[in-house]
């Protein structure tokens, strides 16, 4: 079995906290539980945390069964996630949210009363991007070892997820809107450098595959 790899720990836990960026979700998860009681959203907060969990899990574990299905490339995979994350990015930085949603849908979320599932756990804990940097986080694995690393990553990051929300109460109490502001569009940035170096990546192993083809006399 291959060893523990701690710089692979780092990236994957680093990427996949910056993406869900549960002080993001925190602030999203105050507003549209106003009326709710503590008991109640810690519920959410919990039900919400492992929903996450289990996605962000089952999707990365057969993204890369669907890529095969699809005769997908790795390379062309992460290029096309690398756009799709950095797109994330650049909406958290002009918006402060990491999810496409339209208006009315933002009205129903708040309508409902357990918002654990939709919008909490899906799309702002597991959407698109987290989904896409779990499977390329995967694909990058070297063993077995690996793919543990990225579920251990993964759980690492919604349980710690699950705390915030719990305290949800203590951030607004002590983070005004400007300071969460702040942090939003600062993860919106990190997310939207994961993104282009995920793109980089992609091209970089391209160019490692076509170079034989491109050299002259060959």
């Amino acid at each position: 079995m291959d060893a523990f790899n701690l710089a692979f720990f780092m990236l994957a836990f680093s990427s996949l906290f910056t993406i869900i960026s549960p002080i993001s979700t925190a602030s999203v998860f105050i507003t549209i539980t106003p009326k709710n009681s503590k008991k109640e959203k810690l519920q959410m907060a919990k039900k919400a945390s492992i929903t996450a969990a289990l996605v962000l899990i089952v999707f990365g574990l057969a993204g890369n069964y669907i890529i095969s299905f699809f005769n997908i490339t790795l390379e062309a995979f992460r290029i096309a996630g690398g756009i799709l994350v950095a797109g994330v990015g650049l909406q958290m930085l002009h918006t402060g949210k990491k999810y496409f949603r339209s208006e009315e849908e933002e009205k129903e979320a708040i309508r409902k009363d357990d918002v654990s599932i939709i919008p909490l756990a899906i799309p702002l804990m597991s959407g698109p991007g987290a989904m896409t940097t779990t499977i390329v986080l995967i694909g990058k694995s070297s063993g077995l070892t690996d793919v543990a690393t990225v579920i251990f990553a993964i759980v690492l990051v919604c349980w710690l997820a699950y705390l915030i929300l719990s305290r949800a109460s203590i951030i607004e109490r002590y983070l005004d809107r400007n300071s969460r502001q702040v942090i939003e569009k600062l993860m919106g940035l990190i997310v939207l450098v994961i993104g282009v170096q995920f793109i980089i990546n992609g091209l970089q192993e391209l160019l490692v595959i076509w170079a034989p083809l491109l050299r002259p006399g060959l």
